[in-house]
């Protein structure tokens, strides 16, 4: 019975090693991933990147468009005249 019961807690011990292993390398991963992916200066030049994109897709910026329709090609559909609004009557005499 002794025999079996050392052979026991060595399978428990040796389960629990593993696990503390893993553990261990999850966390060690993770640790490395999260320092990688927020790197201080990456994200002023990721900032300043976007900034100068939004300002050359803009133009100039000083200058604020009248109509942003016109500017991108796209005009509304003029209102309707006076004429074209007034419905077609037939002579009185016919």
């Amino acid at each position: 019975m002794s025999e079996d019961k050392r052979a026991g807690m060595q399978r428990v011990r040796v389960g629990l090693t593993g696990l503390g292993a893993v553990l261990l390398v999850v966390a060690v991963s993770t640790a490395i991933f999260e320092s990688a992916r927020h790197r201080p200066g990456d994200n002023v030049v990721a900032v300043n990147a976007s900034q100068q994109t939004v300002a050359n897709m803009v133009g100039n910026t000083a200058v604020a468009p009248s109509d942003p329709l016109t500017e991108i090609g796209v005009t509304p559909a003029a209102p309707p005249t006076s004429n074209a609004a007034a419905p077609a009557t037939p002579p009185a005499g016919q």
